[in-house]
């Protein structure tokens, strides 16, 4: 049996909000009537956390949930799809040059793969970069303004005009802002000057948490998506849905049919600072990272 596993998006957060009244950042309003006004009250939401600022010697720790697409093949060659629950963890230096970590485990899997091709333990990378300055992602993020305004001539300058193509960098970027979200308020607020968003009130990350999204048409049978809690409107995660039945290519080869409704995606579950690399396993693979 052939196999490959393809990855889903990555996302972090700097902190999580409950959706019950007695926890903090609890918000009590209305439900947004529309796209433009979920990204405001998100907007509304970020504005009003600390950005994540680590000291020399620490690390930035993200904990994600994602679901990747694994494609086999039967004995007579037909290609196979099965989705798998991916825990992710990351831990990245504050100190430019220094090595992260990236540590995935496979926990379950939904559809026909065996457990052998999916099942792999915990699996260790260590990337070594170059001394790069701006490599870290905090630091990079924190050269770009905070004012909506300069936040979209910088995307536009990059990416050109064009709704799709700013919705494309803004999903790149809020990746990563969570950890300053004086930045992700900002994007949110580009993001709703969009011509094409809407609203998705039915949306699940792949934690199976309910909440919000807005969400904009890709043009190829998929629409991406922005989720965020149904009460807080802090940022959950992403996640990709098929709008029609779409003729894919596996990776391995041979072509699958994804049915209408299908999704892929990642939920995010902590972020916090931690004051060193955990123990790296034995088998871990290395990786560098030039500049």
């Amino acid at each position: 049996m052939a196999v490959m596993l393809t990855g889903g998006i990555t996302v972090i957060q700097a902190g999580l909000g409950g959706s019950d009244p007695g926890t903090p950042g609890y918000v009590l309003a209305a439900p947004p009537a529309d796209a433009k006004a979920l990204l405001t009250l998100a907007a509304r939401a970020a504005a009003g956390r600390p950005d994540t600022a680590p000291v020399r010697g620490q690390y930035v720790h993200t904990k994600t949930l994602a679901q990747h697409s694994l494609y086999t093949k039967d004995k007579s060659g037909r290609t196979l799809y099965t989705k798998v629950l991916v825990s992710e963890e990351r831990w990245e230096a504050a100190d430019v040059g220094k090595p992260w970590l990236s540590r995935r485990q496979n926990l379950s899997a939904t559809g026909p793969a065996p457990r052998k091709y999916w099942d792999r333990g915990v699996e260790d990378i260590v990337s070594e970069p170059g001394a790069c300055p701006g490599r870290p992602a905090y630091a990079r993020l924190a050269a770009w303004p905070t004012d909506p305004a300069q936040v979209r001539a910088k995307i536009v300058a990059d990416t050109g005009e064009g709704p799709l193509r700013i919705w494309r960098s803004l999903q790149a970027l809020v990746r990563e802002s969570v950890i300053r979200p004086s930045l992700g308020a900002a994007l949110y607020q580009v993001a709703a000057g969009l011509d094409g968003i809407v609203l998705i009130d039915d949306a699940v990350d792949a934690a199976g948490r309910p909440g919000l999204a807005v969400a904009m048409d890709e043009g190829d049978g998929t629409r991406s998506e922005l989720i965020f809690d149904r009460t807080t409107y802090r940022y959950l995660g992403e996640r990709t849905v098929n709008t029609r039945d779409r003729e894919v290519e596996a990776p391995s080869g041979g072509e699958y049919t994804e049915k209408k409704g299908a999704t892929n995606g990642t939920a995010v579950l902590a972020v916090d600072l931690a004051p060193g690399l955990p123990e790296v396993s034995p088998r871990a693979s290395r990786m560098k990272i030039p500049c």
